[in-house]
């Protein structure tokens, strides 16, 4: 539950046909429902800034659950990244969660290497005072949970085919995570009684069962098909059922 929740609003990709964002102030809210129960509310908080004297971009996710939901589970976090408006790289990423009876902060910095490689210092705090810490350089870009949103806007639809795989690396819990998301292909949606054109994406990642490399599906994504490339739904699969998160604006 705390791994599908930490990457509620989330998990975009990374590809090669991409056009600069156009980056904006913006506000969406995002229900989430456990069959007919409105189990939690999200907001993603977009705004043009400034960060260390230099012009940025700020995103904050901030995801609470409903009282009718607290007796299933319960969470309270917050995450925000700083990333740099022409090319939608993170700077900074911090991320405090509540969730249960768990306590978790985290936090990396990002640079660069004079030969463009991708430096990623990461750090978790423990709510028992435990602290991990790793730096880890890769040659291609790591994101973080928030920062990948920016690249759903960018995505070139002629580039994609039913079943293609794209690639990233994800940080995550003081780890890089290699993650894939597989294009479903198209979809159209019905919410508030308003009809969205949709590119569904499923994002899976990789296990281990009795030696053989498997992959494991976590939700399936829903990208309005315009010039916004909003996000306007999600389906995160548990072994018992399906969330639905569904965009409010």
């Amino acid at each position: 539950m705390k791994r599908v929740l930490s990457i509620l609003m989330v998990l975009m990709m990374t590809v090669t046909a991409m056009a600069q964002l156009t980056w904006k102030n913006e506000n969406l809210r995002y229900g989430m429902y456990l069959g007919p129960i409105r189990a939690g509310d999200a907001q993603l908080v977009t705004k043009v800034t400034t960060y260390n004297g230099q012009k940025a971009v700020r995103m904050e996710l901030i995801a609470r659950t409903t009282s009718a939901a607290e007796k299933i589970f319960s969470l309270n976090d917050t995450l925000i990244t700083i990333v740099r408006p022409e090319d939608s790289s993170p700077i900074y990423f911090r991320k405090h969660c509540f969730e249960g009876d768990d306590t978790v902060r985290e936090r990396v910095n990002f640079s660069k290497t004079s030969d463009g490689k991708c430096v990623a210092q990461m750090r978790k705090d423990y709510k028992d005072g435990r602290v991990k810490e790793r730096t880890e350089t890769s040659k291609t870009m790591v994101y973080d949970m928030i920062s990948v949103v920016g690249f759903a806007r960018v995505i070139d639809s002629k580039t994609l085919y039913k079943g293609k795989r794209m690639n990233f690396k994800l940080a995550d819990a003081a780890e890089i995570l290699d993650e894939t998301l597989i294009y479903q292909g198209k979809e159209s949606v019905k919410i508030s009684g308003r009809k969205y054109d949709c590119m569904v994406f499923k994002l899976v990642e990789p296990y281990v069962e009795k030696g053989k490399k498997k992959e494991r599906e976590i939700l399936n994504i829903y990208v309005c098909d315009d010039a916004a490339r909003t996000i306007v739904q999600m389906d995160i699969k548990f072994k018992v059922g399906t969330a639905k998160v569904k965009l409010l604006n």
